[in-house]
C-alpha cells in the first residue's frame, strides 16, 4: 500500500492513476502504507512548481499558471501528472508507451494540439515531446485522426441513438457491465415493454431532429428471442426512421440463430464476437461457445445477407501467450470481416477475475499482442479508426477499432470521442448531450438495476428532458 500526500486533494485520483500506471493495481491511502509518494503544490510570479517525491527521488516540474475555470483545472491536472511522471520514472526505471496521459481519449490530445496550428506530423511529435508519449502511439493517433476525416461530426440537426439490452447467457470472468444473467428470461418481456415506451417518449424529445446512428448492444442483444428481436427492430423503424447506420451487437455465437438473423435483417451492420479461438480460454473466461459456434455463427449471418460484420477480441486474456493471441488474428483474417476491434483486457473492481484475485499479463506481453494486431491487421487492409482507454487495463495499453476503409462506425467515433449527442435507452445506458456554445457535455444515466428500471422508466424520460430542455434554454 502506498500512502499518496498531496496539498491539492481534487488531484489525488489523477496522481493514484499515474502511479499505478507505472505499479499496476497498488493500495493508495491518504492514512497508512509502507511507501510515501508527496506531492506539493506552489504558485510564483504566475508560475506553478509541481514537486514530486518517492523513495528518495524527487522530480520537479514547472508551468505557466492559468487562472480561470475549466482551463485552470484542466492545465494544472497535467502539470501534477506531469511531475507525478517523472519521479515514477525515476523510481521505477521505465516509463509505460502513453506517458503523461491517462485519460480515455488522447486523439483529443493531438487534435487540441492541431487546433493550435501544428499539421498532423509536427503534432505527433509534439505529443510525443510534451506527454512523453511513445513515439508509435502519437503514429497511432495520427491514423485515427486522419481516418475519422469526414466521419467525426453530425450534421447540427442530427443525433446519434444507443439501446441496451442488460441480458447474458453467462457472465464472463472478466465482465463489469451493468447485465443479467437470462435465467428463465422472465424479465425480457416487461424490460422490451419499458425500453420501447422510453424510446417513444423520448424520441419527442428531440422532435425535428433526425437520427444519425443507432446502436443496439449489450449484454447481448440475441438472448433475446427471435420474436421479441423482431418487435425491437419493428420500434426502431417506426421511432428513428431514415437513420443512416444501424448496428446490431449479436454478439455471442451461441445465441445467433437463423430466425434471430431474420428478424435483425434491416441492421446495416452487425457484430460477432469471438474473444478468442482457443476453447479452452472461452471456457476459462466463461464463455458459452467455443471456437466452432463463432465460425457457425460468422457463416450463418455471411448466408443470411449481412455485408459488414465486426468480430471483437481480447489481447491478454488469461492463460493466453502471443501465440494463442496470433492463432486467433490469423482465424479472424481469414474470415474477413470488415472491422475488427481489438480490446486490452481489463480487469475491474466488480468483475469475478478481480475478486479472485487474478493477476494481469505482464505488460511486454500484453504489448506485445497490440503490437502483433496493429501489424498483421494492416498488413490485411485493415486501418485503425477509434481508440479509447479504461482503468485497470493490462500495461496501461488501449482499445482499437480497426476497419476496412469505408466501413468505420459512424456511432463509435462519434460516441469515443465524444463529438455526437447520444440519446440512450435502457438500464445503464447513459445520455450525453453536447452543449456546442459553452463546449460541454452534460450526461443523464438509467439506473443499473434492471427491475428499477421497469418501474422507473418514467423517471428516465424525465431525466433526458431536463437535459435537452437545458440545451434549449
Amino acid at each position: 500500500m502506498i500512502r499518496l500526500e498531496t496539498d491539492l486533494a481534487e488531484f489525488a485520483n489523477d496522481i493514484g492513476e499515474m502511479i499505478r500506471a507505472f505499479l499496476g493495481q497498488v493500495e493508495i491511502s491518504p492514512d497508512e502504507g509502507e511507501r510515501v509518494f508527496v506531492h506539493s503544490h506552489r504558485e510564483d510570479d504566475g508560475v506553478w512548481t509541481e514537486t514530486c517525491r518517492m523513495d528518495g527521488r524527487e522530480a520537479v516540474w514547472r508551468a505557466p499558471a492559468v487562472s480561470g475555470g475549466l482551463e485552470e483545472k484542466r492545465q494544472k491536472k497535467r502539470a501534477v501528472k506531469t511531475a507525478c511522471f517523472l519521479v515514477m520514472r525515476e523510481v521505477t526505471g521505465g516509463a509505460p508507451a502513453w506517458g503523461s496521459l491517462t485519460g480515455i481519449r488522447p486523439t483529443r490530445v493531438l487534435r487540441e494540439l492541431m487546433d493550435e496550428g501544428l499539421p498532423l506530423a509536427r503534432a505527433q511529435a509534439e505529443m510525443a515531446r510534451r506527454f512523453y508519449v511513445d513515439d508509435d502511439k502519437a503514429a497511432l493517433c495520427g491514423e485515427i485522426v486522419t481516418a475519422q476525416e469526414g466521419r467525426l461530426y453530425p450534421a447540427p440537426d442530427e443525433y446519434d441513438v444507443y439501446i441496451g439490452i442488460p441480458f447474458c447467457v453467462t457472465r464472463c470472468s472478466y465482465c463489469a457491465f451493468a447485465a443479467d444473467v437470462l435465467g428463465d428470461g422472465h424479465m425480457t418481456g416487461p424490460y422490451l415493454d419499458a425500453l420501447l415506451r422510453e424510446m417513444e417518449a423520448g424520441s419527442a424529445l428531440v422532435a425535428g431532429k433526425r437520427p444519425r446512428a443507432v446502436y443496439v448492444g449489450g449484454g447481448t442483444t440475441t438472448a433475446l428471442s427471435a420474436d421479441q428481436l423482431g418487435r425491437l427492430m419493428d420500434g426502431i423503424e417506426r421511432i428513428f426512421p431514415g437513420c443512416r447506420e444501424l448496428t446490431v451487437e449479436a454478439g455471442r455465437p451461441d445465441t445467433i440463430t437463423k430466425e434471430k438473423l431474420a428478424a435483425i435483417a434491416r441492421a446495416t451492420r452487425i457484430s460477432v464476437n469471438p474473444q478468442s479461438f482457443s476453447d479452452e480460454t472461452l471456457r476459462r473466461i466463461g464463455r458459452a461457445h467455443t471456437a466452432e459456434d463463432t465460425l457457425r455463427g460468422y457463416d450463418m449471418a455471411r448466408s443470411a445477407g449481412f455485408g459488414d460484420i465486426n468480430m471483437d477480441l481480447i489481447a491478454a486474456l488469461p492463460g493466453e501467450g502471443l501465440e494463442d493471441f496470433r492463432r486467433t488474428l490469423e482465424k479472424v483474417e481469414s474470415l474477413g470481416p470488415e472491422s475488427v476491434t481489438v480490446h486490452t483486457l481489463a480487469i475491474k473492481r466488480s468483475s469475478r477475475l478481480h475478486e479472485e484475485g487474478y493477476v494481469q499479463a505482464p505488460a511486454q506481453v500484453a504489448s506485445a499482442m497490440v503490437d502483433e494486431a496493429r501489424s498483421s491487421l494492416g498488413l490485411a487492409g485493415y486501418r485503425p479508426y477509434y481508440l479509447y482507454r479504461q482503468k485497470y487495463m493490462a500495461g496501461n495499453l488501449e482499445n482499437v477499432g480497426y476497419a476496412k476503409p469505408g466501413y468505420e462506425c459512424l456511432y463509435n467515433i462519434g460516441n469515443m470521442e465524444e463529438t455526437a449527442p447520444v440519446l440512450a435507452f435502457g438500464a445503464g445506458s447513459i445520455s450525453k448531450w453536447l452543449f456546442q456554445r459553452e463546449r460541454r457535455i452534460e450526461r443523464a444515466p438509467n439506473v443499473r438495476n434492471v427491475a428499477e428500471y421497469i418501474a422507473r422508466v418514467d423517471e428516465m424520460v424525465q431525466r433526458k428532458r431536463a437535459l435537452i430542455e437545458e440545451d434549449g434554454r
